[in-house]
């Protein structure tokens, strides 16, 4: 019988066959079954036990060089897509980018079709324990999960932009037994490509990443990384039945819990991983008692035990992996076994391991008790390809987005010395350890280890017979120089007698001591999307400052702003003015033009001697973000402590307009009764004055009628009728007068059109005028457009107009509207939202920020709020 250490757990777990994944878009199917063996352990090794690298770091390279070459070294970042990819599954700490199972655009957002992008990710084929983190590209993400969209999911900080978000992750863990509502809302009816309702994805962890378009935030779909916590795991420690203490039963999955623990995972995967009686990875229906309880809890407690890696104490050996069904799990439990610097070892078809520092001797001898009647060898060192003096490693950094990392090399000048003044180093890549500080402590171990280069091969008594592989033995050799010398048991053969064979290496525990001060120092790259930096306001000064009328007269209060000149990139500032008192924004305009001098005048009405605060910002020509500068705090000049601007003051100026109008119109009337009273012809028409008809009508008009005065003269006929035409007109009448005008001379122009019309019925009459006006003199420029409309009887009339007007006050132009009627009205579909009639502004419907008032009246009467004197009464 042959017993020796296992580093490959091939007589089990036999040769991988390609295991795909089930595709995602229904239940997990079968996958190729691994051959199993379970048949006799092998053929004597006698000569060859020392052959095997016993060294932790030899058995590191052996079991990387034999790995088959199956997948891509460390964690998969870039996303996979076809159904012919391999069923996967992670237990304990790892990530993935997955595979993409369905991607689809939707969504119309101004203008832009397909302003979503939906993609779809396979995560793992088997039910995981949850959501760890996200990384897009190379940030890592923060999501809200406080704010979760009803469709779309959790809201990404980072692609929020100006309130509005831009990316949402959804997460299914594996235990969803309904389609996604919102795949099916927007892709059932795909003609292409639909989703359907019995697209569940049951068992299987997936997530649904949607993007809004922004062409600032993406050039193409971004790469997704995606933080998986474990799948549910059994651990016998948490097994009553089996000596542990908990409700963890192996036939019942449910009481499972997700761990990190390096054995426990191994300890799964070599009994086999499930998904309910489906048989998915690893060995398969291996019995308890051959991974003897006794010996697995003592190395997941060993895992368990807590270690300062210089940061704080955490647990000695966590990690994690991403298995794959086209990798042999043998190849898998090598990356689990070298994560740990754990020896797994194979006795008559039952399982062992051993974690971190050798135990204690369990067996102790001397010379005398060597059996020197069979052959023995002893090696004391290795040849010089054998020789290591320095350790460099790799492992998955979570920090860096899970890219394979250097690790501190671990070099050793004395050794360096001892070995000709030459680094013999050897690298070494810790796939399933995602830990720096636990990687350090196994790079440390595993340097000293290599370092203890005595082996032995010698046979022992019958009493040795219980001796088993990773069992440690003390030797005392007067020969070796040995004094209870520690030594790890390789191998051990028992050939045909009561003898037993074993090789030995030479082992200190104290190799595996650590100490904070061991650790050294390390440095996290950042990782993260580079962008352009906003662009800070410079330069920004505010100053008090007075505008002046025609006559050089203090006129209105306002601000200076001024920025830093010449800048690249930068078309107009952005200014904001607020009330120092209340916050209030009172000006917000991002109008001012970037150009020289670099200083701006502010046009709005501002408050004398009030505290103000002002702040500016670029704005670009691209779309390069920009900032806010600093609150600058400005106090206005007292120069309009005389000026009473209040609604009395507008309505003065606003009447004095409409009689400007009501004057134009009267001169267009009595234009047209004179040129009536012109045209009738009653008594004679040789008895017109014609003086008098050039003074009423116009030098113009009077000779247009006297040529057709001279014409009647000369024909009766013709007389006759236009004494008929002119008795008529005397009591009815229609005009229409159109006039123009325009003026230049070196101080001013002017223009102006007038279109008037006019309609008479004995007392009855109406008429109307539209008028545009516009003058540009050196006190400024002014523009007019109005309209006025009047109609009545003798004994009064009724007028309604309108103007809009652009004038020139002291220096500043402003803008002005104003309407007379009796009733004014605001439409919208039918409805009226703004109503002012018989003197009342009615508000169907209305938004408020701030109120000024003096009274507040409730519409029953009962109520009045007195303002002005902070007074409230109600009554009955």
């Amino acid at each position: 019988m042959t017993r020796f250490l296992l580093y490959t757990l091939a007589a089990v777990l036999g040769a991988a066959t390609a295991a795909h994944a089930a595709p995602l878009l229904g239940a997990i199917g079968a996958v190729a079954g691994w051959i199993s063996s379970l048949g006799a352990v092998g053929q004597a090794i006698i000569g060859i036990g020392l052959s095997v690298g016993a060294s932790l770091l030899q058995k590191a390279i052996t079991g990387k060089q034999q790995k088959a070459d199956t997948r891509d070294p460390g964690v998969n970042l870039s996303i996979r897509m076809g159904d012919n990819q391999p069923l996967t599954f992670i237990a304990g700490d790892y990530a993935t980018a997955g595979r993409r199972k369905y991607a689809g655009t939707w969504g119309d957002i101004d203008g832009t079709p397909n302003a979503y992008f939906v993609d779809v990710i396979e995560l793992s084929s088997l039910p995981q324990s949850g959501l760890n983190g996200v990384w897009a590209d190379d940030q890592n993400l923060t999501l809200l999960t406080g704010e979760a969209h009803g469709e779309l999911g959790y809201p990404v900080a980072e692609y929020r932009r100006g309130g509005a978000d831009y990316m949402w992750v959804k997460f299914y863990d594996g235990s969803q037994t309904s389609a996604d509502s919102y795949l099916v809302s927007r892709f059932g009816s795909d003609a292409d490509r639909p989703f359907a309702s019995a697209m569940i994805g049951r068992g299987v962890t997936y997530a649904i990443v949607t993007c809004r378009y922004d062409r600032d935030l993406f050039s193409s779909a971004p790469n997704m990384l995606f933080e998986l916590g474990s799948i549910p795991l059994y651990d016998p420690r948490k097994d009553s039945s089996v000596g542990g203490s908990g409700a963890h039963r192996w036939d019942n999955p449910a009481t499972w819990e997700p761990s990190n623990n390096l054995p426990v995972i191994t300890y799964n995967v070599i009994r086999g991983i499930y998904c309910g009686n489906q048989w998915i990875y690893g060995g398969q229906n291996l019995s308890a008692y051959r991974l003897p309880a006794a010996n697995w809890m003592a190395a997941m407690n060993e895992a368990d035990a807590l270690v300062d890696d210089g940061a704080g104490p955490v647990p000695a050996f966590r990690g994690g992996y991403e298995f794959r069904g086209d990798q042999r799990p043998l190849d898998a439990i090598e990356e689990l076994r070298l994560a740990c610097n754990a020896r797994l070892a194979e006795v008559g078809g039952v399982f062992k391991i051993s974690v971190g520092a050798p135990g204690s001797a369990v067996y102790a001898f001397s010379d005398d008790d060597v059996v020197i009647t069979k052959g023995q060898s002893f090696s004391p060192h290795g040849s010089l390809d054998d020789t290591v003096n320095a350790v460099e490693a790799t492992y998955p950094e979570p920090a860096e987005k899970w890219t394979m990392k250097d690790a501190p090399a671990r070099y050793d000048s004395a050794l360096e010395v001892l070995d000709g003044n030459r680094r013999l180093p050897q690298g070494v890549s810790f796939e399933a350890c995602p830990h720096g500080g636990q990687v350090q402590r196994l790079m440390l171990a595993m340097l000293n280890d290599a370092r203890r280069f005595r082996t032995h091969q010698i046979c022992l008594p019958p009493d040795a017979w219980p001796l088993e592989p990773n069992d440690v033995v003390s030797w005392t050799s007067v020969r070796n120089g040995y004094d209870n010398k520690k030594f790890l048991i390789v191998a051990v053969a028992a050939p045909m007698s009561a003898n037993v064979v074993v090789s030995l290496k030479e082992i200190d525990p104290a190799d595996y001591d650590w100490s904070a001060a061991d650790a050294l120092p390390t440095a996290v790259g950042w990782i993260g999307k580079i962008g352009v930096p906003a662009q800070v306001m410079t330069g920004w000064t505010v100053q008090p400052a007075t505008l002046y009328d025609a006559s050089g007269a203090a006129w209105r209060p306002t601000i200076r702003v001024s920025w830093a000149g010449g800048l690249e990139d930068v078309e107009r500032v952005w200014v904001q003015v607020r009330l120092a008192a209340s916050g209030d924004v009172v000006f917000d305009s991002d109008s001012t033009r970037y150009a020289s001098p670099y200083y701006s005048l502010l046009q709005p009405v501002f408050q004398p001697n009030t505290e103000y605060e002002v702040r500016g910002r670029y704005v670009p020509v691209s779309t390069r973000p920009t900032e806010w500068s600093a609150w600058l705090s400005v106090t206005t000049p007292n120069v309009l402590a005389d000026l009473d601007v209040t609604l009395e003051t507008v309505g003065e100026d606003v009447r004095k307009r409409f009689e400007e109008l009501q004057a134009d119109l009267d001169r267009s009337i009595r234009r047209s009764s004179e040129l009536a009273m012109a045209l009738s012809l009653q008594g004679s028409v040789g008895l017109l004055d014609r003086q008098v008809l050039r003074q009423q009508s116009g030098e113009a008009l009077a000779q247009i009628i006297e040529e057709k005065l001279v014409r009647a003269s000369e024909d009766e006929a013709l007389a006759q009728t236009l004494e008929l035409v002119g008795a008529e007109i005397a009591g009815v009448s229609a005009s229409v007068v159109e006039e123009r005008q325009a003026r230049v001379t070196a101080d001013e122009a002017i223009a102006q059109q007038t279109s008037s019309v006019t309609a008479l019925l004995n007392e009855n009459f109406a008429a109307g005028q539209v008028k545009f006006a516009a003058t540009a003199n050196q006190s400024g420029v002014n523009a007019r457009f109005s309209v006025l409309l009047r109609a009545g009887t003798g004994s009064g009339y009724h007028e309604s107009g309108l103007y809009l007007e652009i004038y020139t006050e002291g220096g500043v132009q402003r803008s002005r509207f104003a309407v007379n009627a009796d009733q004014f009205v605001v439409l919208n579909n039918g409805q009226r939202p703004f109503l002012f009639e018989g003197g009342v502004l009615k508000l169907n419907a209305s938004h408020i920020g701030t109120i000024v008032a003096g009274l507040l009246l409730g519409s029953s009467g009962k109520t009045r709020l007195d303002l002005d004197n902070d007074y409230l009464s109600v009554s009955d």
